[in-house]
């Protein structure tokens, strides 16, 4: 149960993060400076608060899959999360952040990757 505490915090990091991001999107956008100094608009709120839920989500289940096969299918699938963000704003997000952005969803993702091995329920 003990080495279970990488993952379950990292899920508990990314729900947090998730919430944040689902109540205020437009701290995405400007993180990502997809909204590039103008007024973010709609469009902009709603992928900020899709990504929120999303992270919401991902995080919540790692934080509460059972150990085993179920937690590494959670975490495998929050990593697949963070190869998408790594693709979608390495390839669309202005040329000035791209680096940056993509730098740190590899970085997440890579991070939760490595907890793949804690994951494994050994009773």
């Amino acid at each position: 149960m003990r080495a279970q505490l990488l993952p379950r915090f990292l899920g508990l990091l990314t729900l947090g993060y998730g919430a944040y991001t689902a109540a205020r999107p437009d701290s995405l956008i400007r993180a990502t400076d997809l909204a590039d100094g103008l007024p973010i608009g709609r469009s902009g709120r709603v992928l900020g608060t899709v990504i929120g839920v999303r992270d919401l989500l991902s995080g919540a289940t790692m934080l509460l899959a059972p150990a085993g096969r179920p937690l590494q299918a959670a975490i495998v699938a929050r990593v697949a999360c963070d190869l998408t963000d790594v693709a979608g704003f390495g390839l669309a997000g202005p040329p000035r952040s791209r680096a940056k952005v993509a730098g740190i969803a590899a970085g997440w993702g890579l991070l939760c990757a490595s907890s793949l091995a804690a994951a494994r329920d050994r009773r």
